[in-house]
């Protein structure tokens, strides 16, 4: 079914995204620009205060209320300590990173004999399922012990979050939730940056990863086997999300290509930069619509708005540069969303009479 995306960024104060198909509005998302999302930014920040009796420490990175970083959430790289016991830590690392390849390698030879032993019945169908559903549970207990194995096994020290941050020390952190009442953000020094097929997580010890939504087991064996693969720097983790399912080694490679250097470039930018600085924005939603909206099936997309057309010139550009070709610039006088017939859909979906076929209403 042929879509086209239409974005209304021509007010002030808001912006609107619509993906439409022959058959009506198949999605509609609104941001308020007063109001903008800053979750997923990267920004870098001071130390402004440890507080040894939460284990954390408290970030200035340019916003009012300072984030709230945990001791979990300080990558390595960040630990003054002695280079004796840093090299041990990196090693544990290492140590870590190459068990959780040993246990994909099983997990991916018990997908290909379950694989092997399927049949068609529905029962059998199911209790796959729901193993696969667990195992992906317990690969995410198992993503969030991680890093408190550094702290119990291999033989390293215990160290304490003011044995290893120090107050002015700048480091680089990205917002995992926003402001909530009076509490700052919380923040996580292990980034994890969303392209469209695959998340990169250039500074976690971990291997590569599958969406849970992925659980046909033919289907995860496919991308397992993709992404043995495709190289990727030991130091670095990926996430295959669910749009990457059915797609080739090629697409995923080069995904995974565009969003390493986008990690090059925040790395560059962070190294140019005074903190507190935003380094690399996320949250605009212009941006999470080419990239989590936009698919094959959709044609053509049409902006409405200069500043807004520029930002998906370039948004299109680093996700999906094939299609910048079917990016268009709204021209006419009649706004983009009157002139399609969008605007009137949009009332009726937020009327609160809805008309039947048969001529009755609800």
């Amino acid at each position: 079914m042929e879509k086209k995306l239409y974005i209304d960024a021509s007010h002030p104060d808001e912006t609107r995204i619509v993906l439409k198909s022959d058959s009506g509005i198949e999605e509609y998302e609104y941001e308020d620009k007063n109001k903008l999302n800053f979750k997923n930014n990267i920004y870098l920040g001071t130390v402004s205060r440890v507080e040894p009796s939460l284990q954390a420490a408290f970030i200035d990175f340019g916003r009012i209320k300072h984030g709230f970083l945990a001791f979990n959430d300080i990558q390595s790289d960040y630990y003054q300590i002695p280079t004796e016991d840093k090299e041990k830590l990196q090693e544990a690392e290492e140590k870590i990173r190459e068990d959780l390849k040993n246990e994909n390698l099983d997990i991916l030879n018990n997908e290909i004999k379950s694989e092997n032993g399927t049949t068609n019945n529905t029962n059998e169908s199911n209790d796959k399922k729901n193993n696969n559903e667990d195992q992906a549970q317990e690969e995410k207990k198992e993503d969030v012990n991680v890093r408190e194995k550094l702290k119990s096994s291999y033989g390293l020290k215990r160290y304490k979050i003011q044995e290893v941050i120090k107050p002015g020390q700048v480091i680089l952190i990205q917002v995992i939730k926003e402001e909530r009442g009076n509490k700052g953000a919380a923040l996580t020094a292990f980034i994890s940056l969303a392209g469209k097929y695959m998340v990169l997580m250039p500074n976690t010890a971990k291997g590569g990863g599958i969406s849970r939504k992925i659980f046909v087991s033919s289907e995860r064996t496919k991308i397992r086997n993709i992404l043995n693969e495709i190289e990727i720097p030991k130091s670095m983790g990926v996430i295959v999300r669910t749009a990457g399912a059915n797609k080739t080694k090629n697409e995923i490679e080069k995904d995974f290509q565009n969003t390493l250097k986008t990690w090059e470039q925040i790395k560059n930018k962070a190294l140019d930069s005074n903190a507190p600085s935003m380094i690399y924005e996320e949250g605009d939603i212009i941006k999470r619509a080419l990239r989590d909206i936009y698919d094959n099936e959709t044609t053509n997309i049409y902006v409405d708005g200069s500043e807004g057309f520029q930002k998906a010139k370039s948004f299109i550009k680093e996700l999906i540069p094939k299609s910048a070709k079917f990016l268009k610039k709204h021209k006419g006088k009649i706004p983009l969303f009157h002139s399609v017939g969008i605007e009137k859909e949009l009332n009726n979906i937020f009327d609160p009479v809805v008309k039947l076929k048969s001529g009755g209403y609800l």
